[in-house]
Formats: structure tokens, C-alpha cells, sequence
């Protein structure tokens, strides 16, 4: 089913307004800054409608975060910094379109996952990074799917979404992970970068591991100082420098579990549709990163192969990250 015209419209306006707000972004970064900030605000938006008219799968998301550089106790020569964070945030699922009243057709169900987590992140001066989070959350009625996209599209003056009654059934769940990021090379200049990438996860909505790399090119910080790693903040004298480049991350997930795609770990009643999940998810993403003394921006295009086990295809979103650094520390020289 194709998107209204009135659809259309709103997602070309939004994507000019967006590129023209990354072109002021950039006109501002003729110049470096010495600003040392110790806390940051952050939100994501992830749709697939801004770079398609199709509405599937992962189909909508939004997180908010804050994040805290912590002030160090003694004195680790290895270490750089530590920051502590906090987000919370709501994911969106459906099957093939959102307007799906036949449960017969649908190739993926009907869910959302409402969460808040937390995180400590541990940033070495050898550009290693070890993130060690958990999350508590629910898939089901609970996460209110239902409600946050039926208001959306009736904001958006589009389709009202049909089908959400065959979602999952309620089930909380907690989730723990575990990152390790690690510098791999780096070229003379300072323009091009590859850093390894994993993490594994452990609970009853997701549990797997993942693989990948991250290659930067531009005008890039080190690790303990870039938005790729979030760690612009910090609480020592070290000023940090403007950043702009763009960056493929392509990673290869081993999913062992996906509440989202086969209900509820430990519920026998899991709801009316359910499906198996594909093993190995490839997923690369292309994006690009700018950031200013207190300002940061992330575009990121993700495209993910398919990952149930059902007539369910790969798919693809952007995400929209914008972030805010305030309480300033003075510098001492």
C-alpha cells in the first residue's frame, strides 16, 4: 500500500529542513574550541520514513539519554575517564505495513519494547573502551506501541494502524550487555581510523553477541574524546577538538533470543503471532558526525538483513541524534 501524498510531502520538507540544519552545523565548525563540559543530554529518533515511504519492521524509536563524566578517585595511569549514563526509550515493531487487520498475513508481530537503563563506560588512554549496561523493560500491551503509533500517524494526519490487537502479550524483562571497543589502526595523518567492535547480551528480551568494526574518516578525535563512543564529556583539563567525518560500522549479530520476534522468554502464552529468528543479522551502517564545543549531531542509515524466520524481509531506517553538553569545568593551566 503506498504512502499518502500529504505523507510525502512531510517526509521530503523534514529531510530538507534537516540537511539544511547539518550545513549550518558544519559552517560552524571553521573553528576549534578548549571548552571542557562534565554532562550531556542526548535524544535518537529512528524511523523508516525518513528515507523511504515504507512502514515495517523496526518502524519507529526514540531514546533519551544523560550521561555524567565521573571524577576519578586516585590515580590510574591507564585510564582516561569514566562516564555514567542513563536512557530510556521506546522501540516500535509491526509486520510488513502497519496497516495489517489479517493476522494471516503478517510476517512479523505486533510489539513494542518500553525500557530505562543504565550504563558505566570505562574509556583507557590506549583507546580501549569496556561498557557494562542493564536494562529493565516490557514488550506487550505495556510498552504502549499502540498508543505512540496510533498518535503519530493521527498527528501526521495519515492511516490509522490496524492489526495492533495480534500483538504480543505483556512480559517485563531484564537485559544485560557487555561492549569492548578497541583502536585497530590508525593512518598518519589522523584522518582515517578502524576500530574493532563487540558486545554480548544476556536476557530474557534479547540474547546474543555481536561483531563489527568502525571506520571513521574525516576529521576524527581519539576514542576517550568523540561522539562515536559518546565521550565528549569528561572531568580533566584536556580541551577537546571539533570533529566531522563519516563512518561505515558494518556488524554481524548472533541472535540467541528476540522477545520482540518470538514473545515472552517465560510466558507459555506468548500471543497470537509468533515467529523463529534467523541466527546471524547482518548490519551495516553508514552515517556521518559533527560536533561543536556543546553541540553533536549523528545521521545513520542502518540496513539489516532479514531476521525472522518467516516471508519477512531485510529492511532499512535513519536515525536523528542530536546531543547537548552543559555545566562547564574551568580549565587550569
Amino acid at each position: 500500500m503506498a504512502i499518502s501524498t500529504p505523507f510525502l510531502r512531510f517526509n521530503k520538507t523534514l529531510f530538507r529542513k534537516a540537511f539544511v540544519l547539518l550545513l549550518l552545523i558544519i559552517l560552524h565548525f571553521n573553528t576549534g574550541y578548549s571548552q571542557v563540559y562534565t554532562d550531556e543530554i542526548a535524544t535518537a529518533s529512528a524511523n523508516d520514513f525518513y528515507i523511504s515511504n515504507k512502514d515495517r519492521y523496526y518502524t519507529n524509536g526514540n531514546q533519551f539519554y544523560y550521561r555524567h563524566a565521573i571524577k576519578q578517585k586516585g590515580i590510574d595511569s591507564t585510564l582516561e575517564k569514566k562516564i555514567f549514563e542513563l536512557e530510556s526509550g521506546q522501540k516500535i515493531y509491526n509486520p510488513f505495513f502497519a496497516k495489517a487487520p489479517d493476522a494471516a498475513t503478517h510476517n512479523r508481530p505486533f510489539t513494542a519494547y518500553l525500557y530505562l537503563g543504565t550504563s558505566f563506560n570505562w574509556f583507557y588512554k590506549n583507546e580501549k573502551i569496556v561498557k557494562i549496561s542493564a536494562q529493565v523493560g516490557t514488550i506487550g500491551p505495556n510498552a504502549l506501541g499502540k498508543e505512540i503509533q496510533t498518535s503519530y500517524h493521527k498527528l501526521l494526519n495519515l492511516f490509522t494502524p490496524q492489526g495492533w490487537e495480534y500483538q504480543l502479550k505483556n512480559e517485563i524483562g531484564l537485559n544485560l550487555a557487555a561492549d569492548y571497543s578497541r583502536l585497530l589502526y590508525r593512518n598518519p595523518s589522523k584522518h582515517l581510523d578502524i576500530t574493532g567492535l563487540s558486545s554480548a547480551l544476556l536476557g530474557n528480551t534479547f540474547s546474543g553477541a555481536n561483531v563489527g568494526m568502525l571506520l571513521r574518516l574525516g576529521q576524527c578525535n581519539p576514542l576517550y574524546q568523540s561522539v562515536s563512543f559518546n565521550s565528549l564529556i569528561g572531568n580533566n583539563n584536556k580541551p577537546v577538538a571539533k570533529e566531522y567525518f563519516i563512518f561505515l560500522r558494518p556488524k554481524i549479530n548472533y541472535v540467541a533470543y528476540n522477545a520482540t520476534i518470538q514473545g515472552g522468554m517465560f510466558r507459555s502464552d506468548k500471543g497470537p503471532v509468533t515467529f523463529g529468528v534467523k541466527p546471524f543479522v547482518f548490519v551495516p551502517d553508514v552515517g556521518a558526525s559533527f560536533s561543536s564545543a556543546r553541540w553533536s549531531v549523528n545521521f545513520i542509515i542502518t540496513l539489516t538483513s532479514n531476521e525472522v524466520q518467516s516471508t519477512a524481509t531485510g529492511y532499512s531506517y535513519a536515525t536523528w541524534s542530536v546531543f547537548y553538553r552543559f555545566k562547564q569545568k574551568v580549565l587550569k593551566w
